[in-house]
């Protein structure tokens, strides 16, 4: 994909929760592409084949929408479902490898919480990074420190690739995550724990300034 292509796609990012009490995954997906989601992640981390026919649903939205599918950790499901990629953590495969078994057509993501993560990952193989989290979340359990926008700024600046912010992010405060140079808005719980996840979903589509699918919201409110 093209730099300003994948700019452009990693705007408005959607993850996947699959411990969201009362929406699917699918449901979910279906819900941040009709807002206007430009790139979706598929996150389940226990995955196993129980779970093939839920992967290849959302599959079926994104090309629906030809948006991109980008799969979390999961190589060989990304191979399986011809999905546009892959996300990568610090500890997961070899983004050098990963590249080798999917091809150079493929996108690559990589998570970089500091600046120290930055300094020594090799970011050759890699088309974006994921940087956070920026504000406090309960999503994950295991999220690093909070960086704030202060050091979402520093791995803008010295990042070499497209840096999309993730943690806490919502319509609140997506603005100034764009404002201090994020690429891009990764959400999970704005969507997917949101008391209203279509007015969550819209208004954050506004605040990327990304064209609604269905169910526009007027005004902004």
């Amino acid at each position: 994909m093209a730099t300003d292509n994948l700019t452009a796609a990693l705007r408005f990012y959607f993850i996947s929760d699959d411990q969201a009490p009362t929406l699917s995954p699918c449901d979910q997906v279906r819900i941040a592409l009709e807002a206007g989601a430009t790139i979706i992640q598929y996150r389940r981390k226990q995955f196993d084949l129980r779970f093939y026919d839920e992967a290849l649903a959302i599959r079926r939205l994104c090309r629906k929408h030809a948006v991109p599918l980008i799969v979390n950790d999961h190589v060989l499901l990304a191979q399986a479902l011809s999905a546009e990629g892959v996300h990568l953590g610090q500890t997961d495969e070899d983004p050098g490898l990963v590249r080798r078994i999917l091809g150079p057509r493929a996108i690559i993501g990589i998570s970089v919480s500091n600046l120290d993560e930055l300094k020594h990952t090799d970011l050759t193989p890699c088309n974006y990074i994921g940087s956070g989290p920026v504000f406090p979340t309960t999503t994950k359990a295991d999220a690093k420190k909070v960086r704030r926008l202060s050091g979402l700024a520093e791995i803008t600046r010295q990042a070499s690739l497209p840096v999309v912010a993730i943690g806490g992010v919502d319509p609140t405060n997506a603005a100034a995550c764009f404002q201090h140079g994020a690429a891009g808005i990764a959400v999970i719980s704005a969507i997917s724990r949101a008391p209203d996840p279509v007015r969550s979903a819209t208004k954050l589509g506004l605040v990327c300034r990304t064209a609604a699918r269905q169910h526009p919201l007027r005004d902004g409110r």
